[in-house]
């Protein structure tokens, strides 16, 4: 479920569909609660009626269906009521849209009813729009690439009033790009957002944050991710065997006796506790600690400073915001760079100053920092500040990612290890600014090729929004980690955690 004023969005590509059981399509609604379902691709009866059998309650977009009249479906969002059909009457200005459409061949159409105000949107929030099966069209020739009736995108922006963006079924998830189109001897800039049913055959689920100014923050999802696959510890093939064994949901999972689960082909004692751990964490929203060691070690009694950055990509020319929250104090504090966009060495000296001079003796945690925020911050200093450098190594730093994944020592309920997953899945609510780690460098790209155009300028409020939400996501998903349940598998006065120096050293 989304913010009060952003629509909660799960795409769940057609092609895909038929490749998983019915168990994972109701586990990807079940874990997403989207406000409503878009089902881009070809036209496919089945997978509808997948969609709609798991999700009897919630609005499923796929006009690839209609005839005539039924060419385009409309839906509207408003806190109060969620998403519902749009009726034929002027909505609220306050209104999110969302406006899909058989094929492209139904824009012409779409327009005029948009310019007659036989189909009316709300004029103050975002209306979007869903093209199922488009797709960018490359020319390898002339080395160009083309949208698909960019014209008529263009002219249907135009028309309203609000912010319009465009979902193109046939892109990836993860595309989002604003382009310049063509229009009466002018250009208009339309933001088009991918929708994951793509040709290659690796389509995946997606969620998406679709905000009222237009926005859209998209995260795919393997399928497998859901239903059994997304157990610790269970591959296709095992699955299937407990498929054959007559399991077909987590919930089966964890009404099987551990004995009997041990005793599936493949299957040992080991593994068969902790698939079935992790279905009871899964089930459970709770995470569970699986050794004795502590995540963390602090100097004192004050808790760990929690760290993000955003960079221009992800092999950075720059770190342009540092973000740093004091649970101690409730306190946030940022660093971003906004008047020199390719000269790293100001807001670096900034946020380096600032915590050696206040909190030299205070633990610092990431998530992922050492496969990347940790990496490229001792790489900077070096470059650009080598006389911090003593001083930043003797910072106690801390990836709470690595101590849990990768070291083994938790079960998370998130379907992926990204932090926004975990932490949504640990009940954490997001600020909901509509943003990812990818749209932020993609902004800041913008910026520095353009710093003196104002509308390459990000939104900085916006963006320092997201570094923020990110470093109170790591804290309450290092509060849920902290105050688990354990379930000790290794020998006891193995010790805790070891302070690390950043950049030196792994756990």
């Amino acid at each position: 479920m989304a913010a009060d004023d952003s629509v909660g969005m799960v795409t769940l590509p057609a092609t895909t569909l038929e490749r998983v059981p019915q168990s994972a399509v109701s586990d990807v609604i079940q874990y997403f609660a989207p406000d409503i379902v878009t089902v881009p691709g070809p036209r496919n009866a089945r997978a509808h009626a997948a969609v709609r059998d798991a999700a009897p309650a919630t609005p499923v977009v796929h006009p690839q269906l209609g005839q005539d009249a039924d060419r385009v479906q409309h839906y509207r969002y408003a806190a109060d009521a969620g998403v519902h059909e749009a009726p034929n009457v002027a909505p609220p200005a306050e209104t999110i849209d969302i406006v899909a459409v058989q094929s492209r061949d139904v824009l012409p159409q779409l327009h005029s009813e948009l310019t007659t105000g036989e189909r009316q949107t709300g004029s103050g929030a975002a209306t979007f729009l869903v093209i199922p099966s488009v797709s960018v069209e490359w020319d390898p020739t002339n080395l160009t690439t083309t949208l698909p009736s960019g014209e008529e995108l263009a002219a249907i922006s135009v028309t309203l009033p609000e912010p319009v963006t465009v979902f193109a079924g046939g892109q990836p998830a993860d595309y989002h790009h604003e382009w310049e189109l063509p229009y009466k001897h002018t250009t208009v800039r339309v933001p088009i957002a991918g929708l994951g049913a793509t040709e290659r055959g690796d389509s995946q689920f997606a969620q998406y944050t679709c905000t009222s100014q237009g926005d859209v923050a998209a995260q795919a999802v393997s399928p497998s991710q859901f239903g059994l696959r997304a157990l610790n510890g269970v591959g296709r093939a095992t699955a299937k065997r407990l498929q054959k064994r007559g399991c077909r949901t987590m919930d089966d999972v964890r009404n099987l006796a551990v004995t009997e689960l041990a005793q599936l082909p493949g299957i040992g004692r080991s593994t068969a506790e902790k698939i079935h751990a992790h279905a009871d964490v899964v089930e459970s929203g709770d995470p569970l600690v699986l050794t004795n060691k502590t995540p963390v070690k602090t100097r004192d009694d004050r808790p760990p400073l929690c760290l993000d950055i955003e960079t221009d990509g992800l092999s950075p020319t720059i770190i342009w915001q540092f973000g740093v929250y004091d649970p101690a104090t409730d306190q946030y504090q940022a660093f971003v760079e906004k008047r020199h966009p390719k000269n790293p060495k100001p807001v670096l000296e900034a946020f380096i100053t600032w915590l050696v001079a206040n909190h030299s003796d205070r633990t610092v945690i990431t998530w992922n920092g050492y496969g990347f925020d940790y990496l490229y911050i001792t790489e900077f200093l070096e470059q650009y500040l080598p006389e911090y450098t003593t001083a930043w190594d003797d910072i106690w730093t801390y990836d709470l990612y690595k101590w849990a994944v990768r070291d083994g020592n938790a079960l998370l309920p998130g379907r992926t290890n990204k932090l926004d997953h975990v932490a949504r899945a640990l009940g954490y609510e997001s600020a909901g600014t509509g943003l990812t780690g990818a749209q932020t460098a993609a902004a800041y790209q913008e910026f520095m090729r353009n710093p003196d155009r104002p509308h390459s300028e990000p939104e900085w409020d916006r963006h320092e929004a997201y570094c923020e939400d990110d470093c109170r996501a790591l804290w309450h998903v290092y509060e849920a980690i902290t105050d688990a349940p354990r379930r000790d598998t290794t020998d006891s006065g193995s010790g805790g955690a070891a302070g690390q120096q950043a950049g030196l050293t792994d756990f």
